[in-house]
């Protein structure tokens, strides 16, 4: 969903990160200025200001002030448009982060995906019909304001700019609110999530070709400076639909993927040794025994420590034999210790919890039955995602 624009994406952000400046909670969602929108509002401050005079009968240094009237009043027709997606959003059960205006207008960041083309259908029409509230209204104020006044000339603009805010939305193609329409109704016949994201992503590759068409043939104004701002713009656009609609292509086919990805088909055969013996000797003993990890364990069979196989690998090799284990060894942590019946997002979300390259399996038991080296993991997923499974190290 994004228009001159408007947009929704999934959470992509750590919350550390600043997205600009703070401008309150809305139905308790936060909403942020980032930097560039206040380069946008400039922009239409400047540009528009020259406008104003040619339609009101203002001075100089008063049309600046209603151009930047005019921004202020867009850029809160934009985070309208947004709100309607997340009230929809949260009524659905869907988890909102925040709201985050920027140069290209709006981003609604989502952290979950509609789990049904009923629900990717409401909240995405929930933005349009908020920018057609907003013309209506400007509409039932325009007989009221007086002819020729500050307040007509921006009643009209309320309407106009919230009528193409609109109508751009909803063309057919991700990530604008008509590609997420398309999405849903392509999802609801074929009963795939996939192939309407497919469908949806095409119409906002299409869409983006169309304005790169339209800025090559200088379909755009001609005079001048306006001509140059009004391409750069379209560039932009044109770069942000492709850039997100690809993304979005990218999100759905791993999460086709995800309930494929089993942690039994990525764990690697173990050794038990004891700590104090040298790193030469348990690779020597791994080889052996064809394990592809190995496991330090206590007097009493207990695992101990996890052994990285990135850090033996820093070790020379004449120097195995007299460096000991536990040098290259991470004690276990609960967080390193996954059951072997994860799969999925909850392997996932397991695995986010407490990064590390390498994690102690164990079965329903809690007995050690392998080791999960994440470069493994990373392989085995990329293979899912090319339509194959690459083969694990080890196994």
């Amino acid at each position: 969903m994004a228009d001159p624009g408007t947009g929704r994406r999934q959470r992509s952000t750590p919350p550390s990160v600043p997205v600009g400046v703070p401008a309150g909670r809305y139905f308790g969602i936060p909403v942020y200025f980032s930097a560039s929108w206040f380069i946008f509002a400039a922009f239409i401050t400047i540009s528009w200001a020259p406008v104003v005079r040619e339609y009101v009968a203002v001075s100089n240094g008063v049309s600046y002030v209603v151009a930047f009237s005019f921004a202020l009043l867009l850029g809160v027709s934009v985070l309208l448009h947004e709100l309607g997606h997340c009230v929809v959003s949260r009524i659905l059960g869907l988890r909102v982060r925040r709201v985050v205006l920027f140069l290209l207008g709006g981003v609604s960041e989502i952290e979950n995906e509609p789990e049904r083309p009923a629900h990717e259908y409401l909240v995405a029409v929930a933005g349009p019909l908020v920018s057609l509230l907003l013309a209506a209204i400007g509409a039932a104020a325009y007989p009221i304001v007086a002819s020729g006044s500050v307040a007509r000339w921006l009643v009209v603009q309320l309407m106009v700019s919230n009528v193409l805010v609109m109508a751009f939305n909803l063309l057919p193609g991700l990530p604008l609110d008509g590609g997420r329409v398309l999405r849903a109704a392509v999802w609801q016949l074929t009963r795939s999530q996939l192939a309407g994201t497919k469908a949806a992503v095409w119409g906002g590759r299409i869409i983006a070709i169309a304005i790169m068409v339209f800025v090559v043939t200088g379909i755009f104004p001609r005079n001048g400076d306006q001509r140059l701002s009004t391409v750069l713009i379209a560039l932009l656009l044109a770069s942000f639909i492709w850039f997100n609609a690809s993304q979005s292509m990218q999100m759905a086919t791993m999460r086709e993927a995800l309930p494929k990805l089993r942690l039994a088909d990525v764990v690697r055969p173990l050794i038990e040794v004891p700590p104090e013996i040298s790193i030469g000797e348990a690779v020597r003993r791994a080889r052996d025994s064809h394990a592809g990890a190995v496991l330090a364990v206590d007097r009493h069979g207990r695992p101990e420590s996890i052994v990285s196989e990135s850090a033996i690998l820093t070790i020379p090799e004449h120097r195995r034999p007299w460096t000991a284990l536990s040098e290259v060894a991470r004690q276990l942590e609960p967080g390193l210790l996954l059951q072997e019946s994860l799969s999925g997002q909850r392997l996932v979300q397991a695995i986010q919890a407490m990064p590390a390259t390498e994690y102690l399996v164990v079965g329903g038991d809690s007995r050690p039955v392998g080791v999960l080296v994440a470069a493994d993991l990373a392989q085995h997923f990329n293979g899912l995602l090319a339509g194959g499974a690459a083969a694990v190290p080890g196994r």
